[in-house]
């Protein structure tokens, strides 16, 4: 303290109690203002469990075990006593490494092990001495190689045989009785960890698949029914829809009995499986398929597919056909079901080699999960964008072995978002005579694919005043059933190559509180696939609106504005073009009238179907003739002619005239019956 200009001692002040402070010179201090410290100590607890406080230190209190005394030791062993062992009454409760020869030789046997850092100044291990137990392969090899041409080695090898006949002793019976069953392929459960090596892989099987881990973690536990298990956590390469990354996996092994061959083990160290070899490569390729489809790709699928049920489990579906791989879609239509991953470290993968050692300590490739309570939502809440795929680092080897065997995508079938199995996905073999084989006119063919082609690659070309809207091609189809308007629209998405979404009234619902938010993502999908949309039977929500229907007014309203800001291409189908409100047919870039078939046209149908179908028939020009001449649209000729094929085969005969008349005879009532058919079916039956 300072008086008149005149710095005074400070002394240790009591506690301040609320009473005036202690006097310096004679005179008050104020409270707070005596620059020292004032030591308590806890003494006995109250009834609440609170301290009472004291300004002595209790009479029990000692001077600290470990001090400088105890610094100059290369090894600090602390033991602890055992009561329910009868052949110990001592045991090791830890170690500390403090000599710096011995570092530098764990510094190399410890490499890259999960939670280690060697290179502290004081290197304290304990619990199971995982570590060591894991690498004692590895330290008995490099206590070997120490030679005695140095002082530095004679003393390094001095204090590495110290710490060996410590631990030998310690652990002889657990590392003898380890050693003995790895040799002979089998372990008991007790000792279930000793083969479980943090940072080695982990071979499993996950939905049928198989699957391979890095190993972070294995520690016994209880499962969900009070088991006892070994917990594994494992870290995999996933792609969240922007960049790859990892994601952990709990993997539990049930308690068993007795000793259990390893390679029967529903979870494996890799090293120990019958085929490791042809197993990585296996892997490996899987992931490389895997690191291919990144992105969004419109590919054929023929397996299971799957999704997470609302009430837990799995819902499954048998899909076949195509489909839209596309993650970052997943991520944006099911956020609920979100992929989020930890990124990879940025060092080279090229490096990283399975069984090789990461450069720098503790450095496996793999980025810590710093946030693994939230599973890797990001903190803004917003997904990534896309990366450009040829910006990314490639996969190294172990990556790959480790990648996961799903994939994310649409099925335009069932139209669901599913969770595949990348070998399930194959490529698309297109059907490249489909829009030959369309009955329409040839100026008319042009016309369309022309517009279609054009605007898929010029759509940015053009905007409105407003920008992002009226960038789309809308092109309406009308004309009566079964003439080839459905059709047009997908020869010329086969002939494009890109996907074709049907969208029908069910798709969307009528209610108008959802129309417009499903109706949004489904244009949404459909542009960022360059897909071509088809509306089948569109007057359903096109149809005019009217002073008394308030809910079809909003449904008219709602596709109105949503369709203004549609950036890809559409095609609409109608039967009824007299019902459309008069504002669709502003929006409407093409018109197209589909007259009932002619007799040509007919008969082109009936030879294009005989040809599609590969299948051997006796129906000659003559006949085929007369069957154009029967007024059919295309669908029905399609379903006479199966139904021929059907017969044929039963009776274990080439496709005849005979099967297609007497099909027609069974099915009369279905088709037109006006005097001109009835006069052409009975030239024929004649």
């Amino acid at each position: 303290m300072s008086k008149n200009g005149v710095v005074t001692p400070a002394t240790e002040a009591e506690v301040p109690t609320g009473e005036p402070g202690p006097k310096t010179n004679g005179e008050h201090m104020e409270a707070g203002m005596d620059c020292n410290i004032k030591k308590l100590y806890s003494g006995k607890e109250d009834k609440r469990g609170r301290f009472q406080w004291q300004t002595t230190p209790p009479e029990d209190v000692k001077d600290p075990v470990e001090n400088s005394e105890t610094a100059k030791y290369a090894l600090l062993v602390r033991n602890t006593k055992v009561y329910n062992n009868p052949r110990k009454t001592m045991a090791i409760h830890s170690i500390v490494v403090q000599s710096p020869f011995l570092k530098k030789l764990l510094q190399n046997v410890l490499r890259d092990y999960p939670g280690i850092t060697v290179n502290l100044r004081r290197l304290e291990l304990a619990g199971k001495f995982e570590p060591l137990i894991h690498r004692w392969g590895r330290l008995k090899e490099a206590i070997s190689k120490l030679g005695d041409e140095t002082e530095e080695e004679i003393e390094t090898k001095r204090h590495a045989d110290l710490l060996f006949d410590v631990l030998a002793t310690e652990f002889k019976d657990l590392i003898d009785s380890s050693q003995d069953m790895m040799s002979k392929g089998v372990m008991t459960f007790e000792y279930l960890w000793t083969i479980f090596q943090p940072g080695a892989l982990v071979y499993t099987r996950q939905d049928g698949q198989d699957t391979a881990l890095k190993l972070v973690s294995a520690k016994y536990g209880m499962d969900s029914n009070g088991v006892p298990v070994l917990w594994l956590s494992g870290k995999y390469v996933d792609w969240d829809g922007s960049r790859f990354g990892t994601n952990k996996i709990n993997i539990k092994i049930g308690q068993y009995a007795g000793t259990r061959k390893i390679a029967a083990l529903n979870a494996l160290p890799l090293e120990y499986h019958p085929d490791r070899e042809a197993l990585r490569e296996r892997l490996d390729a899987r992931g490389k398929r895997v690191e291919e489809l990144a992105g969004s790709y419109y590919r054929q699928y023929h397996g299971v597919g799957w999704k997470l049920s609302p009430f837990g489990g799995k819902d499954k579906y048998n899909i076949k056909g195509r489909v839209v791989i596309d993650t970052y879609g997943w991520n944006r239509f099911n956020p609920n079901n979100a992929i989020f991953v930890s990124a990879l470290t940025a060092k080279d993968p090229q490096a990283m080699q399975i069984g090789e050692n990461a450069e720098s300590l503790g450095d496996d490739g793999y980025e810590d999960d710093m946030d693994a309570d939230d599973g890797g939502m990001p903190i803004d809440g917003h997904f990534l964008d896309e990366d450009d795929a040829s910006k990314r680092m490639p996969l190294s080897v172990e990556q790959r072995v480790i990648c996961t065997p799903l994939i994310r995508g649409y099925s335009l079938k069932t139209k669901l978002w599913l969770n595949f199995f990348v070998n399930s996905v194959s490529d698309i073999t297109w059907n490249k005579g489909a829009f030959d084989r369309l009955v329409l006119p040839a100026q008319q063919k042009e016309l369309i694919l022309g517009f279609t082609e054009s605007q898929k690659s010029y759509k940015d070309g053009f905007d409105d005043i407003i920008e992002g809207k009226g960038r789309g091609m809308i092109l309406l189809l009308c004309g009566p059933p079964g003439v080839g308007k459905t059709l047009t629209a997908e020869s010329v998405a086969e002939e494009m190559q890109v996907p074709l979404y049907m969208m029908s009234a069910g798709d969307l619902g009528l209610d108008p509180r959802t129309v417009e938010t499903s109706l949004k993502d489904i244009l949404e999908m459909c542009t960022k696939w360059n897909a071509i949309l088809l509306l089948d039977e569109a007057d359903v929500f096109l149809e005019q609106r009217s002073l008394h229907e308030l809910e079809r007014n909003k449904l008219v309203s709602i596709f109105l504005r949503v369709l203004e800001y549609y950036e890809g291409i559409m095609f609409l189908t109608t039967n009824r073009v007299n019902t459309f409100d008069a504002a669709f047919q502003s929006r409407i870039h093409i018109s197209l009238d589909y007259p009932e078939l002619s007799i040509e046209s007919r008969r082109t149908v009936w030879s294009n179907f005989l040809t599609a179908s590969n299948v051997e028939h006796t129906i000659s020009t003559g006949q085929l003739n007369e069957l154009a001449r029967m007024s059919m649209n295309g669908r029905q000729i399609k379903n006479v002619l199966k139904t021929a094929q059907l017969l044929a085969r039963r009776k274990n005969a080439k496709l005849g005239h005979e099967h297609i008349t007497a099909v027609l005879d069974c099915t009369q009532h279905l088709h037109n019956s006006t005097r001109e058919t009835e006069r052409t079916r009975s030239a024929i039956f004649c």
